[in-house]
Order: structure tokens, then C-alpha cells, then sequence
């Protein structure tokens, strides 16, 4: 027979070996404190000791600023200004200049031996070329066009006028106006 003291438990008893504690664990109380105090140091730490260093080291450079500014006259102050002002006015001006001078290798290279010109205008704010020059033949003319055509450097050939040379036998006066590619002559070739 089971004696008394194997005798079975309640299941409260059997599956229960601790106390069940109602509440916070302390250490995590503890902890949670802790964290809540450092941050609270930072803070005031921050505000007051670093905001007045912060402060310090402005006064100094304005200070320091100061000095420098009294240091240089007036004058050379407006000299400075005026000679810093005709730099940035002379970059813009060499930024938008245009190299007429990329012309000449262009009609070198695109010239059909049978053609000659007499006369150019360049216009730099259109990028225009207009020429004029004589050909040996009509189908001389027409190959300097086609030549033009083909040249990746230019926008547009036109073919403004054509007359026959009264003085040589069969040579063509014309007059060709040629618009360039904005990047043609925005460089040096």
C-alpha cells in the first residue's frame, strides 16, 4: 500500500515548483533607470557644457573675422571686388567664344578640287558661313553640294544662287550659305 507520503499531489503541487510574482522584474526597473539617467546627463551635458563651447569657438572666429577685415583697407577691398568681378566677366566671355578658325580646316577638307571660293562672310551669332566661289560645271557644283551634305559638322547647305561665268566656258558663279553644328565652333579642332 502507498504510504502517506508518496501519496499523489494536486496538480497545483505537482507542476508548481515556484511562488508566481506578480509585478516588474526588478532588473529590468533597475536597468530601464539607469538608461533614463544617462540620457538625461547627456542632455544637460550637451545643452550646457558643449552649446557654450560651441559659442566660444563662433565669438573667436567672428573675432578673428574682424581682424582680417580691418586689416584690409577699404580700398583694396573694392579693388578686390572689381578685379574678381573682370575675371568672372572675362571667363564668360572666353566660355561663349566662338573658333571662326575651325572653318578653314573645315572647307579644306570638304573642297572638291574644282571649286574655288572668292568671298566669305561668317555670321558668329548664327553659326552662319555664307560663301561665294565658282565652279567648273553644274555637276562639279552639284558634287560640293552632295560633299556638304555628307559633313557631320554642319547643320545646313543651302544653295542661295548659281550664274553662268560669262568669262570662262562653262564655269559656275554660286553662292552656297552653310550653318554649322553649335559644338563645331564652340572648341578648337
Amino acid at each position: 500500500m502507498p504510504d502517506a507520503s508518496q501519496q499523489p499531489k494536486s496538480l497545483n503541487e505537482q507542476f508548481v515548483s515556484e511562488p508566481v510574482v506578480i509585478g516588474l522584474p526588478w532588473r529590468l526597473l533597475v536597468f530601464s533607470i539607469v538608461l533614463f539617467a544617462f540620457s538625461i546627463l547627456i542632455y544637460f551635458g550637451m545643452n550646457i557644457g558643449y552649446e557654450s563651447y560651441l559659442n566660444s569657438k563662433a565669438s573667436g572666429l567672428d573675432s578673428q573675422l574682424n581682424q582680417l577685415s580691418n586689416s584690409v583697407s577699404q580700398k583694396d577691398q573694392q579693388q578686390f571686388v572689381g578685379f574678381y568681378s573682370q575675371i568672372v566677366n572675362l571667363k564668360t566671355v572666353l566660355g561663349q567664344h566662338i573658333f571662326s578658325e575651325n572653318i578653314f580646316p573645315f572647307l579644306e577638307k570638304n573642297t572638291i578640287p574644282q571649286v574655288f571660293y572668292t568671298e566669305a562672310k561668317f555670321d558668329g551669332t548664327s553659326n552662319g558661313l555664307e560663301i561665294d566661289g565658282e565652279a567648273a560645271s553644274l555637276q562639279v557644283l552639284a558634287q560640293q553640294l552632295a560633299q556638304f551634305e555628307k559633313a557631320p559638322e554642319l547643320q545646313t547647305a543651302i544653295l542661295k544662287s548659281t550664274n553662268f561665268n560669262q568669262n570662262q566656258s562653262g564655269a559656275i558663279d554660286f553662292v552656297i550659305s552653310l550653318t554649322f553644328q553649335a559644338d563645331f565652333l564652340s572648341k578648337p579642332q
